[in-house]
């Protein structure tokens, strides 16, 4: 569960903790409908502890100690942007159980391209 054992501040820990994720899943099942898209969910465990380099997202291959700071995912002595690899390796989990499991590049998770949505 993402609303774990998170701090971030008491006034966003409330807002936080008290998204109705249901209400949430089924609003965007329905706006993504409308673009003819559909909604899949994709169970996370392991996702963000374990390596972009490593061979599969496992319990196995999972080490929470790569988190080194806030953001920050280092491995190997690389270092990738923490949320790209979570992203990434729940793709990666995905692919695999669908069956369409692919090689992919690790390049853009060490630098990915910030894009502001609001001000």
């Amino acid at each position: 569960n993402i609303r774990k054992e998170k701090d971030m501040g008491h006034k966003t820990n409330q807002k936080f903790h008290g998204l109705p994720y249901n209400r949430l899943y089924i609003m965007l099942e329905y706006k993504l409908k409308l673009y003819g898209i559909q909604l899949i969910k994709q169970e996370e465990s392991y996702t963000s502890q374990c390596s972009p380099l490593s061979p599969e997202v496992s319990k196995r291959h999972a080490e929470a100690s790569n988190r080194k700071e806030r953001g920050m995912y280092i491995t190997d002595g690389v270092r990738f942007n923490a949320d790209a690899v979570g992203a990434f390796n729940i793709l990666r989990k995905h692919l695999s159980v669908s069956g369409k499991q692919k090689e992919m590049s690790v390049t853009g998770l060490k630098t990915p391209e910030i894009i502001k949505v609001a001000a």
